[in-house]
């Protein structure tokens, strides 16, 4: 997750931005690319999650720049977040994903050059690259509001996959990287072998319901993409519930807060 100067580190959330990549081979159900953060992360160490990580400053003027991306897709601050959740993936597994061309390109390369601190627009500038944005699907925000947590605004993007699997991990942020179908991601938690935080688990249900990329996207299209704050309340015999609104588009809208591994 790049620490750059976040311009949305507000009272409203710390705006980040998620990637969910759609690997279809041979006729399979999709597989999503998933990494394990390391235990040294501030946020939902060793979690499994989706690549992704917090909007800075250069993603918004790469935005602004019709040299570098298509301003006239959507607004800036929509489009920002569609840089972030393309320069995260690169960051942090080395895949390149919402580039108008790959040819030539050498995302191993450019994952160092990103590494060493250089600016991704003057990486896209040097290497002659554009973003093509109109590949990256918004597929929903979360928005959690609890104090015991850091709250993030985080737009969920999901993206057609063409290439192979091969992954380069950034060593530290990344403990190891796999593509998974969700519903194996999703056996993993229930078998203890994984830990997967609420909005995570939420979604590769979801994406279990609508396991191609095609039906991802019309699905997607169908439901208005509106935050999600996840609320808590109890019921009378002292149980804890988290729910979510039942109109965004997820299987499970309520549970028992001691089934989760984490709010």
């Amino acid at each position: 997750m790049g620490e750059g100067n976040s311009t949305e580190a507000t009272d409203a959330g710390i705006a980040a931005a998620t990637l969910i990549l759609f690997s279809e081979r041979d006729g399979e159900l999709a597989r999503h690319l998933m990494i394990q953060r390391t235990a040294q992360m501030r946020f939902a160490p060793e979690a499994l999650v989706f690549p992704g990580g917090r909007v800075d400053d250069d993603d918004h003027r790469i935005a602004a720049d019709a040299s570098l991306v298509d301003v006239a897709l959507a607004d800036p601050l929509e489009l920002a977040h569609r840089v972030t959740a393309i320069r995260e993936t690169l960051e942090e597994v080395g895949v390149l994903a919402g580039f108008s061309t790959t040819t030539a390109l050498d995302p191993a390369a450019m994952q160092a050059t990103l590494k060493g601190k250089s600016a991704f627009s003057s990486l896209l500038a040097g290497t002659g690259t554009r973003l093509d944005l109109s590949g990256i699907v918004p597929w929903a925000q979360w928005h959690p509001r609890f104090k015991s947590h850091r709250q993030f605004d985080t737009r969920f993007y999901i993206a057609r996959h063409e290439g192979d699997h091969a992954v380069s991990t950034d060593v530290d942020e990344v403990g190891h990287a796999r593509w998974l179908h969700a519903h194996e991601a999703i056996a993993e938690a229930d078998g203890g072998r994984a830990k997967i935080i609420f909005p995570t688990l939420c979604n590769l249900e979801r994406l279990s319901t609508y396991p191609t990329f095609e039906a991802a996207s019309a699905h997607a299209a169908a439901i208005e993409c509106r935050p999600i704050s996840p609320r808590l309340d109890d019921d009378p015999h002292g149980n804890s519930w988290i729910s979510i609104p039942e109109d965004r588009g997820y299987p499970v809208a309520r549970r028992l807060v001691s089934s989760l591994q984490a709010p």
